[in-house]
């Protein structure tokens, strides 16, 4: 683990998608160190407000020291955020917990669910550079909340919308029998064959995609997550971001995540719980 001691310096401030904003803040200790899906907790001063709030980064750029947060105004802590500009400085400790695991020579699925979009710039442009072929799948409630296909150059973007005003009219997931079928399917229950994907947004939409992915055969083995889950502390003293294992037992989403492959987790004592 890799703790920004010193404080990051917000550099600009932005608005990519309806409701949400963009604070690019420069560290470069936390830049360098910072592993795609890994989470900084980020100190808040809004009144009555005590606990740090984790944040996963939404890219970084060790060359020029910069770190970009995608976040959308849920509460005190990050209504504070929200109003960060240029000069100021926000306590960052991190980069925490553990990032994706982008080796290997698959194709990449992504699928992102509302601000669950917000971890993947940084991990599809991980992706592409390393070669595999990459296709994206972006829900949200209207047009306007979706993160614009132009952040994630070299990967092909499909966009689902609830009221239509966008590609597909309907869930993400229901994309995913489009993007699984340009690839050969998976072989057996282990890790072997057809595209692994990589998923975030609110847990009904991952436990739906689990279940229309076992519906087409895809293992569990071939899906990571990022999850989101109420922290207290992101390093694994207040037990508060546990979650359930298959067969008893908990991980904790600070120090086993928050990117963690499907079946290590007990989908159906997962509840949904988040804070901002």
């Amino acid at each position: 683990m890799s703790l920004a001691l010193k404080p990051a310096v917000v550099l600009e401030r932005s608005t990519p998608m309806s409701g949400a904003v963009e604070l690019v803040v420069h560290h470069p200790p936390a830049a360098a160190a910072l592993r795609p899906g890994q989470f900084f907790q980020l100190a808040v001063a809004a009144p009555q407000t005590i606990l740090r709030r984790p944040y996963s980064a939404a890219w970084a750029d060790p060359d020029s020291g910069r770190i970009g947060f995608i976040f959308n105004v849920v509460g005190a802590g990050s209504g504070w955020l929200a109003v960060r500009h240029e000069g100021h400085e926000l306590d960052l400790l991190g980069p925490l917990g553990r990032g994706f695991d982008l080796d290997g020579s698959k194709p990449a699925i992504i699928v992102a669910g509302g601000l669950g979009v917000a971890v993947f710039p940084g991990v599809v442009g991980a992706l592409v550079a390393r070669g595999r072929q990459v296709t994206v799948l972006l829900g949200a409630r209207t047009s306007a909340q979706l993160l614009p296909s132009g952040r994630f150059p070299g990967a092909e973007v499909m966009t689902a919308t609830d009221d239509g005003t966008a590609g597909y009219q309907g869930s993400v997931v229901d994309l995913m029998p489009v993007a699984l079928g340009r690839f050969p399917p998976p072989q057996g229950e282990g890790r072997g064959g057809g595209p692994e994907i990589f998923a975030c947004g609110p847990t009904p939409m991952l436990q739906a995609l689990l279940e229309k992915s076992r519906r087409l055969g895809v293992p569990l083995g071939l899906i990571q997550v990022s999850l989101e889950t109420p922290m207290g502390c992101g390093v694994g003293t207040c037990l508060g971001c546990a979650i359930a294992r298959p067969g008893g037992g908990y991980l904790l989403t600070c120090l086993d995540g928050p990117c963690v492959r499907a079946d290590r987790i007990d989908w159906s004592r997962t509840a949904d719980a988040f804070h901002g």
